[in-house]
């Protein structure tokens, strides 16, 4: 039996894919989430993250039925450079339990043409171990989960602030126009969602690009991001991204550390993050 066949385990190395950050995918990435084009920055850091959830069949259950992205983390080493080719390659870290779920943990590195490590990330995508004999998804109520519990806003610098009404079309713009549970109701109504489910990596760009803009031109070649997400977004949410520095020599490592939280207008956070750069 080929390895694709054998389902997730621990160990299983991932195919090498090539990606060209070429004109559509910027185009994409900044018409999806109606970001402006701005030539005197460096590409976004999170453009890359498509390549990784790329290989989603690779790592996923069989059942894909209520999969949701539970945890990214990311470090950022050299800045992506448009019509510039990559390779990224990959393997399964870990196969572990939370609550009713089973989560694949996976490795992604990009490198660039000279063979240098651009990006590395590390996803956490779970499954339901057990189907509810419904066959409908039971999602926790948002008062219920931790990103709903209050928590205290660290003493620091405030940043951020960029608020995003996600629609459909943003989202079909963003993936490419593939109908999938993130563009196609149809298709999200399959795996037991109610609606669209607004994808990670959507929400997880906006909190990157607060980043960026706070760090400045630290965060491409030492930025590090880690990401919870805590809600489902749906088409019609107003979601704002807010972020606070902490400061200077603010974790272990003496970096320059913040903390980054996206919240619904209604007050739901929909992720918390960790972001630092090198001061």
């Amino acid at each position: 039996m080929a390895a694709a066949a054998q389902g997730p385990f621990v160990g299983k190395a991932l195919t090498a894919r090539e990606f060209v950050v070429d004109e559509a995918l910027l185009a994409d990435f900044h018409g999806g989430l109606g970001l402006p084009r701005d030539g005197r920055r460096p590409v976004p850091s999170c453009v890359a993250s498509g390549v990784d959830n790329a290989y989603f069949e690779e790592i996923a259950f069989p059942d894909h039925f209520g999969h949701l992205w539970m945890r990214q983390e990311y470090e950022f080493f050299q800045p992506l450079v448009p019509g510039a080719g990559y390779v990224a390659s990959g393997c399964i870290r870990d196969i572990y339990e939370r609550r009713n779920r089973n989560v694949v943990r996976y490795e992604v590195e990009v490198l660039d043409a000279a063979e240098r490590l651009v990006m590395r990330s590390q996803h956490h995508q779970s499954f339901l171990a057990h189907r509810d004999a419904s066959g409908k998804l039971a999602l926790r109520a948002a008062g219920d989960k931790p990103g709903a519990r209050r928590f205290e806003v660290p003493p620091g610098e405030p940043f951020g602030g960029l608020t995003r009404a996600i629609t459909v079309e943003m989202c079909g713009e963003f993936f490419h126009g593939d109908a999938n549970y993130h563009t196609n109701r149809e298709a999200s109504q399959a795996l037991g969602f109610e609606d669209v489910v607004v994808g990670g990596r959507m929400t997880m760009a906006l909190a990157a690009h607060v980043c960026e803009e706070a760090f400045g031109a630290a965060w491409w070649t030492s930025g590090r991001l880690d990401v919870k997400f805590t809600n489902p977004v749906w088409p019609g949410d107003a979601v704002t991204v807010h972020g606070v520095k902490t400061g200077d020599g603010a974790d272990a490592e003496g970096r320059s550390a913040a903390f980054v939280w996206l919240a619904k207008a209604d007050g739901t956070v929909a992720l918390v993050a960790q972001a630092s750069a090198q001061a």
